[in-house]
């Protein structure tokens, strides 16, 4: 099974992706992490390198390869880069990581629990500009492929963006000031992920979306998270 984990920033995505890594690692599953990976060895991994792992943990967009450039380059405030060209750039990192290591994955069974994904550039990307629409994300090579390998399930969190500002504020991992996390950005965004034109791509492919309220205390966010899982796949 395929699922991604989306919301914006400080929406709880990674509390529920980091949640379900430790449930399945306590079950007895071999646990691949592509984050670590990436930044100890500077590449994209591939299924070769996934070894005897049953459950990959994954996050977007990579840390290395064209992901790493959308991180550190890209993505920052005063950027010199168009819309277009982030939007390309998305799409490129995501053909790098589906063509070495999802789709294999997925041709193996293996569980894929992805934080960001598709999902993201559907439903952030046409917020940059009104020049970037649905249509011309969905067109581009990396997400076609996404699009035809698309995940099962795609997990939504949502809070209010106060709130998401409010955690933001507070985490010191959160040091990059990516233009995504901006205020008027974070509100326009929490809106358009309420709306349904954008998930109709995934949709008609059989992907099944499920909203997580992720607006409550740690503990029962954790829990609840958890069952939520195992709903899902057992």
């Amino acid at each position: 099974m395929f699922i991604i984990v989306d919301g914006i920033d400080g929406s709880g995505k990674s509390t529920v992706s980091r949640s379900w890594r430790d449930m399945l690692e306590a079950r007895g599953e071999k646990i691949f992490e592509t984050v670590a990976f990436e930044k100890n060895t500077g590449r994209i991994p591939t299924i070769d390198d996934v070894g005897e792992a049953t459950v990959i943990c994954s996050a977007e967009p990579p840390y290395a390869g064209v992901g790493k450039k959308l991180r550190e380059e890209m993505l920052r405030p005063g950027s010199p880069y168009t819309p277009q060209e982030i939007t390309e750039a998305f799409a490129e990192a995501r053909r790098e990581r589906y063509e070495a290591l999802i789709i294999p994955a997925i041709k193996k069974g293996l569980l894929i629990v992805q934080d960001r994904g598709i999902t993201t550039s559907l439903a952030y990307q046409p917020v940059m500009s009104p020049e970037i629409s649905e249509d011309f994300v969905a067109s581009l090579p990396g997400n076609q492929l996404a699009i035809e390998w698309r995940p099962d399930v795609v997990i939504l969190c949502e809070v209010p963006p106060e709130v998401a500002l409010s955690r933001l504020s507070k985490r010191s991992d959160k040091a990059d000031d990516a233009i995504f996390e901006q205020h008027d950005y974070m509100m326009r965004l929490a809106h358009r992920l309420q709306s349904d034109t954008w998930k109709t791509y995934l949709q008609k492919e059989g992907t099944q979306f499920v909203t997580f309220d992720a607006d409550q205390p740690l503990a029962l966010a954790i829990k609840a998270s958890q069952h939520l899982l195992i709903d899902l796949i057992y």
